[in-house]
């Protein structure tokens, strides 16, 4: 015989005695029953002391270190989206500075609360409404405190806050004759 042949041959052999003796340890089940057949006591098969020693080893306590961890870090990320994100609270009331496209500025004054109310300017005394739903802004001109109502007939602010005490945007308008007019704005609290 060839060595190759010899060496499959002896594989062979080696892997049918580990399944045989593998067979042969299986208890065999009574024609009918559903109980285990054995030759030794009730109490005491094979597996007896493993099972005995099993028993008398304390369990292994699982450690809830790592769900303690994950909750304060579930809790931690929540907080801090709820305070740097969805609490940023922008507030318009008050004095504000805006600054026009073409370079020409006036001074704001806004009245009510941080969602709603009315504006008044120092400079060419307009008025009118602000609404702001979280950082976006829209102010609309009302008319005139004074007597220029002619030379602008309409007028509206959008854009949104850059940070707390900046804003920016664009507005729009009608001008003198019906001419329209469209141009960027900048503000910043005072």
């Amino acid at each position: 015989m060839i060595k190759k042949q010899q060496k499959w041959i002896a594989l062979f052999v080696v892997c049918t005695f580990v399944w045989l003796l593998q067979v042969s340890t299986m208890p065999v089940n009574a024609a009918g029953s559903t109980e285990q057949a054995s030759t030794m006591s009730a109490g005491q098969g094979p597996d007896y002391y493993e099972a005995v020693a099993q028993k008398a080893a304390p369990a292994k306590k699982k450690s809830i270190l790592p769900y303690v961890l994950i909750g304060v870090g579930v809790i931690a990320v929540t907080a801090a989206l709820y305070f740097f994100v969805l609490k940023t609270n922008y507030d318009i009331v008050g004095t504000w500075l805006v600054t026009y496209g073409n370079g020409n500025d006036d001074t704001y004054i806004f009245v009510g609360d941080k969602k709603t109310g009315t504006y008044t300017t120092t400079e060419e005394l307009c008025k009118g409404t602000y609404a702001v739903d979280g950082k976006d802004i829209t102010i609309t001109w009302t008319g005139w405190t004074g007597g220029w109502h002619i030379v602008i007939s309409s007028w509206v602010f959008t854009g949104e806050f850059d940070s707390k005490t900046t804003a920016s945007g664009t507005y729009s308008g009608v001008g003198i004759f019906g001419v329209p007019f469209n141009s960027t704005w900048t503000a910043v609290k005072q």
